[in-house]
């Protein structure tokens, strides 16, 4: 994921992640869309996406 970023940023790139890994791609991301059973279910900021408990606890799979 640091390297896709390094890449991006050294490069002035825009990058299209469909990553599995939430936490990792949310970390890098700047903004996330997330999607259950192919219907958009939130589009945000990454920051804000990663923060919304519902959508942690039912789509991201990251419950803490």
């Amino acid at each position: 994921m640091k390297s896709i970023l390094r890449l991006c940023e050294s490069n002035n790139l825009t990058v299209i992640l469909v990553e599995q890994n939430a936490k990792s791609a949310l970390r890098i991301a700047h903004t996330a869309v997330v999607l259950y059973l192919g219907t958009v279910v939130a589009s945000d900021d990454a920051d804000k996406v990663a923060n919304d408990d519902d959508l942690r606890r039912y789509y991201l799979g990251l419950v803490q």
